[in-house]
């Protein structure tokens, strides 16, 4: 990823980070050195800190007095937690989305679920999580509630961290998970908010257990 430094330097600085992290180029526990980052961007080391306390109310790093920032770890009670969280959330999202959708929304549905058969048809797990996340953008707007948007926007570092950590290992298990989202999408169609609400909640569970395995394999 390159860096390029704009106005809102010390957002950008975060966003780099936060895809470093999110894509495991930055590993668990690794040490962020300020001084180092800020010569690596060109930048003073002012901004640098002011990304790193962003990442830090994203739970992405965690700061430690006189000794600077380190990654933060993915445990398994952290994956609890996380998907204690999703499960309720995007099953809200599915029921207003089924009350709330437009033929605006449909389209746009209709065009992520494709997106998501094609990568998971060709295996390509990086294509598949951008249209996943892209889906669950859509099927936000489509709820229609600014509250609940901002909620799993603000989850969503951590969301696609955990994804992301899997990816490599479950490229058949894509292909089994398409099934979720045409569901989902043919219930919002139907205007059925308790079957999309459900088979959300099965994706979520399903995921959460996938996460939780790769959590277990990689503190082996």
């Amino acid at each position: 990823m390159t860096f390029k430094a704009s106005n809102n330097l010390d957002e950008q600085i975060a966003e780099y980070l936060s895809a470093q992290i999110i894509r495991g180029e930055m590993e668990p526990g690794e040490r962020i050195l300020e001084a180092r980052l800020a010569e690596e961007l060109g930048v003073s080391r002012g901004p640098i800190r002011e990304a790193l306390r962003i990442l830090e109310r994203k739970r992405l790093v965690k700061l430690i007095p006189r000794r600077g920032a380190k990654v933060t770890e993915i445990s398994s009670e952290h994956i609890e937690w996380l998907y204690d969280i999703l499960y309720e959330l995007y099953s809200l999202v599915a029921r207003r989305a089924a009350e709330n959708r437009t033929e605006k929304d449909l389209a746009q549905i209709r065009r992520s679920v494709k997106k998501i058969e094609d990568c998971a048809a060709r295996g390509d797990a990086s294509g598949y999580y951008d249209a996943i996340f892209e889906y669950a953008s859509i099927g936000q707007r489509a709820a229609k509630n600014p509250l609940l948007d901002q909620m799993l926007k603000d989850l969503e570092p951590n969301t696609r961290r955990a994804q992301f950590a899997s990816l490599s290992r479950r490229i058949e298990d894509l292909r089994n998970n398409v099934v979720f989202f045409e569901r989902t999408a043919r219930y919002v169609e139907e205007k059925n908010g308790e079957m999309a609400s459900q088979t959300i909640r099965a994706y979520v569970q399903n995921e959460r257990e996938f996460a939780m395995n790769n959590t277990k394999l990689n503190s082996a």
